[in-house]
């Protein structure tokens, strides 16, 4: 006979740590997506399943098919760059309904994940969050500076006319 309680302690609090950052990872509100060095999508959260709910299953595709109906990676993509250089990257990139209508703006962050032991870069992980409410909000403002501005030219040319 052999003593595996120290085995099964182990295996326990293992599998305690794996559910706290599976925890962690699902609270995120924001999307994150882990990608291989192929753009495969290995992992998604909670965000990321509801917002391409018209794609799932998500793991197992090319990031570009799954979020954006591509055969191809998109032109400008922070991922692509991230794993090409191993730097962080970033830019504002559409979100698209099931149909491939933009319907909204993501900002996506993309950040290399490298292997601690070997020093190589073994994919990404992107960190996206909506923008859409705040650039229609800014698109809004904008709107209205530019009447506030027609109305003080049109108030000040007619105080200059009255003098």
């Amino acid at each position: 006979m052999r003593d595996v309680t120290g085995h099964k302690l182990k295996d326990e609090e293992i599998n305690k740590n794996e559910k706290f950052l599976n925890d962690i990872f699902d609270s995120i509100q924001d999307g994150v997506s882990v990608l291989d060095k192929d753009m495969t999508i290995i992992r998604v959260n909670h965000a990321m399943e509801r917002w391409y709910s018209h794609a799932m299953p998500l793991i197992g595709k090319k990031c570009y098919t799954a979020y954006h109906g591509r055969k191809t990676p998109c032109d400008v993509c922070p991922s692509a760059e991230t794993l090409q250089d191993g730097k962080s990257s970033y830019n504002v990139i559409p979100k698209r309904d099931s149909d491939g209508k933009i319907i909204g703006w993501f900002d996506l962050y993309s950040f290399p994940i490298i292997d601690t032991a070997t020093h190589e870069l073994t994919g990404v992980i992107e960190y996206v969050r909506d923008i859409t409410e705040k650039r229609e909000v800014e698109a809004s403002l904008k709107e209205r500076v530019s009447e506030l501005e027609k109305f003080y030219e049109i108030a000040v040319g007619r105080e200059f006319k009255m003098k």
